[in-house]
């Protein structure tokens, strides 16, 4: 009862969010009923079953250093970040469940059982599965394209403005990668931006194509920035005027 709880709490939240997006969007109880009963059997197919076995295995990951209420509580919560992330178009990182679990639970993990617990999800949700399967294809890609990319935060041979001009684009590690990078970017004043891809382009110092990207903020235009996606990680630098959640 508690994990399904769990699960509707954050359901709600989110179809909250929906719903002030978009103020003609109406759901009358039998609606929000069906989609309600529907993201639960997405997430947990076989119901309580799932649930318990999902318990047992973090309790095995952790070596049973916590309680089986909390283990419970930590599987359904990140088990429903891993679902709702991947919906909405976004990748679940290990970085993103490291995020979901800091402000509760992290210091029950070190890096191996945290990559355990990561692995464990994503092999339970086919879409994060697949999903992580086309980032990892797109990444070797990049690495087979340009195996003398970076691994630093800015591109050793760039000049000018870091992003914002395109002598000095930001490193990523995938064109998948960009679209993380832009998800996570935020205007100094904390306002999420949105973006609009203009195109490939060259610059005389980056052996690589550049892509640009049209930025907004409610919906004006406030910057271009310019992302090379052919390196070994994803820079977590932000340009000027903005900065990384």
């Amino acid at each position: 009862m508690i994990a399904v709880l769990s699960i509707v709490g954050i359901i709600v939240i989110v179809l909250t969010i929906m719903a002030v997006n978009n103020e003609r969007q109406k759901h009358n109880d039998s609606d929000f009923n069906n989609l309600l009963g529907k993201f639960i059997k997405e997430i947990f197919p076989n119901g309580q079953k799932d649930i318990d076995e999902g318990t047992k295995e973090l309790l095995r990951i952790l070596n049973y250093k916590i309680d089986e209420k909390t283990a419970q509580n930590i599987f359904v919560r990140s088990s429903c970040i891993c679902y709702l992330t991947t919906i909405l178009g976004n990748y679940f990182s290990e970085e993103r469940l490291k995020k979901h679990l800091a402000p509760y639970a992290l210091n029950h993990f070190d890096d191996n059982t945290l990559s355990q617990f990561y692995n464990y999800l994503i092999s339970k949700n086919e879409n994060a599965k697949i999903f992580k399967n086309l980032v990892e294809v797109a990444r070797e890609f990049s690495k087979t394209a340009n195996p003398e990319g970076t691994d630093k935060d800015e591109m050793p041979e760039g000049f000018g403005e870091f992003g914002l001009e395109i002598t000095n684009p930001i490193p990523t590690r995938s064109i998948p990668d960009s679209y993380f990078y832009l998800n996570r970017l935020r205007t100094k004043n904390g306002s999420k931006i949105t973006y609009k891809r203009i195109g490939s382009m060259r610059a005389p110092n980056i052996k690589h194509l550049i892509d640009a990207y049209r930025i907004y903020e409610n919906g004006k235009e406030i910057a271009i920035i310019y992302i090379c996606p052919y390196n070994k990680k994803n820079s977590n630098k932000a340009p000027k005027g903005f900065e990384l959640c």
